[in-house]
Parts: structure tokens; C-alpha cells; sequence
């Protein structure tokens, strides 16, 4: 039994490194000319309480120093508004927003402001723990030029402690498959939220985000609307370099949760076909390797665990260009992802940030 299912779980992960590649080979993403000055308006809604918020946000700021910056701040964040105006530059616009309503999404909440407010050809959604580098956003901006909307590829660096790292474990285990790979099979049916860009006169088609305002995953919200007019998202294998502060294991719980529970809103949306295939090629594999090691065929196992870590550095060396697999831990995120998911489908109440709540639907949801 056990070498059936090594065999199985090699053979996915061979499948699933290929079709990344294939897709990744697919793009000619090389801009031909350097990011002209004033062509990108960066809109991060700004969130304080992570010690990395200052040095992220500055990190952005050095690399696109020609490129114009919204950061949109609750009234009542008074630490967030502190390293705003301490870092800001004259590229850079502080906007105060008003408490967010009930069941809206507090995101979308700031970002429709900036939609409004952004006059340059090309509009950028990035998270405040993002960093965007001058060659991803050139790359993003002539993706967009032909596209509704262009996404990146997420990669997470981390603090070197274990809950952050097995956070980005996971990430890094997971996007290129996830986003490539996918999009090999299937026409892109939802984006990284984490760091996209469009066009200034999209903007205007989608009356600046407010259709989804009473979505909670704003990302496959906004992918819906886009195809549901008509649009086309292009996922592009840019890389969005990650950093959060991860307190402690607990912390890392609860992003887990949220975004399994995300996840499983994605797949509420999906065909019974494209579940089976996502289940397949995303789901299985963890299960596999948790029955790998409940059958104590230690032999088979280390061929297992080996292979497993040459394809995964070599994946990650091809789009990251850096090196950020950690095997032990990368092992113990693949094994927990069973855990994560029992987790989401038990409990459907989440913790965003400052707020909790209870999700039925990604548009019924409610603060607790």
C-alpha cells in the first residue's frame, strides 16, 4: 500500500510541477521599457499593530519612489497614522477613513475611496505587507494593458521563528501550483488579493468596487464581477514579496482558518467538476502524505520526503529566485493542511485583524 501511494503522491507533484512550468513558459512577461514615472497609483489600506507595517510600507516607497501612493487609514488607528506621517514622502497621500458598517467589507470599504481618488493610467491594490518590486510592477502594467485585471504570485519570507514559518511553508509550497499550475487546466476564476493591477478606466466599469461591497472575499469578488462582464484576468507569475508578523502559534491558527474558510467559499462558487479537479490536484496530496506517514514505511517515506524537497527548492529557485524552503517545517505545514481544513468546515466564525466574524456566505457575514 504504501508504495501505491508514494507512487500517487509523486506522480501529483511531478503533474503539478510541470503544469506550472508549461504555464510559466507560456508568459512573456518581460516588460520592453522601464516603468515610466507617474503611470501607477499604489493603493495599500493600512492597518497598525505589526512591528514589519513601517519597514514594509518604506520598502515600497524606495523601490517605486516615482510612483504615486494612497494609504487609507482608519480615524481611530492612531499608530498606523503615526508611521504614515513619520515615512511618508511627497508620492504619498494619507487618507483618514470612517468607521466600516456592518456586514461590509472593510477593505473594499478603503479601496473604493482610493478607486475614486486615482488619476493616473494604472491602478494597483496592494496589501500593507506587500512589497512590489520596480521589475513586478512594470511586469503587472503590461500584463494590464491587455487584460481587465493582472495578479501576482505570492512568496512569503519569514521571520525565522516556526509559526512564521510554516505560514510561509505554506505559501510557498502552494502558489505556484496553486496559481500556475491551475491556470494551466482553467481560465483564472479568482486573484491574489494580495497585489493586482488595472487599468484607471476599469475602474469606472466596476463603479469603483462598490457592486462588492457586501463581499467578504474581495478577491473572488472582484474576479467574479470581472468575468461576469465580460473581462479576462491574467495570472501572471510577477512575484509579491510577503512578511507579516506572526505572534506565536496561535496567530498562525487563525490566518489559517481565515483563509481556509475563504477558500471553501471560492469552491462554494465552482462547478461540481472544477471542485473534483482543485480536490485533486490541491486537496489529496496532504491527505496522501499524512496515510505516508501513519504507515511507518520509513524506507519508502525518506525516498518520498526526499524527492519531494528537490522538487520543491528547484520550484521555488525557478520563480522565486531565492531560496525559502525549509524542510522540516515545509513538511509539518503539509501535514497540518488536513487539520486547517476540519478546522474551517467546524467553525465558521474568523478573526480579521481587529475584527471577528461569523460567515455563513461571502456576502452573509456579520461582525461579532
Amino acid at each position: 500500500m504504501s508504495y501505491i501511494l508514494a507512487l500517487v503522491y509523486l506522480s501529483s507533484l511531478v503533474l503539478r510541477a510541470w503544469l506550472a512550468i508549461r504555464y510559466g513558459s507560456s508568459l512573456s512577461e518581460t516588460p520592453r521599457e522601464a516603468l515610466p514615472a507617474n503611470s501607477l497609483t499604489i493603493a495599500q489600506a493600512i492597518l497598525g499593530g505589526d512591528p514589519l507595517l513601517e519597514s514594509r510600507l518604506a520598502e515600497n516607497l524606495s523601490a517605486l519612489a516615482d510612483q504615486k501612493f494612497l494609504w487609507l487609514i482608519d480615524e481611530t488607528d492612531t499608530e498606523a497614522q503615526r508611521i504614515a506621517h513619520a515615512i511618508k514622502t511627497a508620492s504619498v497621500e494619507v487618507i483618514l477613513c470612517p468607521p466600516c458598517p456592518d456586514a461590509t467589507n472593510p477593505k473594499l470599504w478603503k479601496l473604493q475611496r482610493a478607486a475614486e481618488l486615482a488619476q493616473t493610467p494604472f491602478f494597483c491594490v496592494l496589501d500593507d505587507d506587500t512589497t512590489l518590486g520596480v521589475e513586478s510592477a512594470a511586469t503587472l502594467i503590461a500584463a494590464a494593458e491587455s487584460s481587465t485585471v493582472a495578479t501576482g504570485l505570492p512568496c512569503y519570507q519569514d521571520n525565522g521563528d516556526m509559526a512564521s514559518g510554516l505560514l510561509a511553508q505554506f505559501v510557498n509550497n502552494n502558489s505556484v501550483f496553486t496559481y500556475l499550475g491551475t491556470s494551466c487546466l482553467l481560465a483564472p476564476f479568482t486573484l491574489n488579493g494580495m497585489g493586482y493591477v488595472m487599468k484607471r478606466g476599469e475602474l469606472a466599469r466596476i463603479d469603483h468596487f462598490k457592486p462588492i461591497l457586501t463581499e467578504l472575499t474581495d478577491d473572488l469578488a472582484l474576479a467574479t464581477l470581472v468575468l461576469k462582464q465580460g473581462g479576462t484576468i491574467h495570472q501572471s507569475k510577477a512575484p509579491l514579496r510577503v512578511r507579516t508578523d506572526v505572534k506565536n502559534l496561535s496567530h498562525y491558527m487563525r490566518l489559517m482558518h481565515r483563509w481556509y474558510v475563504f477558500t471553501l467559499l471560492l469552491l462554494k462558487r465552482q462547478s461540481i467538476p472544477v471542485r473534483m479537479l482543485i480536490f485533486a490536484l490541491h486537496g489529496l496530496p496532504p491527505l496522501i502524505l499524512v496515510a505516508l506517514c501513519v504507515l511507518h514505511d520509513l524506507p519508502t517515506l525518506g525516498v518520498v520526503l526526499l524527492l519531494r524537497f528537490f522538487i520543491l527548492r528547484s520550484m521555488h529557485a525557478r520563480f522565486f529566485g531565492i531560496k525559502l524552503h525549509r524542510p522540516f517545517l515545509s513538511i509539518l505545514s503539509e501535514l497540518m493542511q488536513p487539520v486547517h481544513l476540519v478546522h474551517a468546515l467546524a467553525v465558521r466564525t474568523i478573526r480579521w485583524r481587529t475584527r471577528r466574524y461569523l460567515v455563513r456566505d461571502t456576502n452573509d457575514f456579520h461582525e461579532t
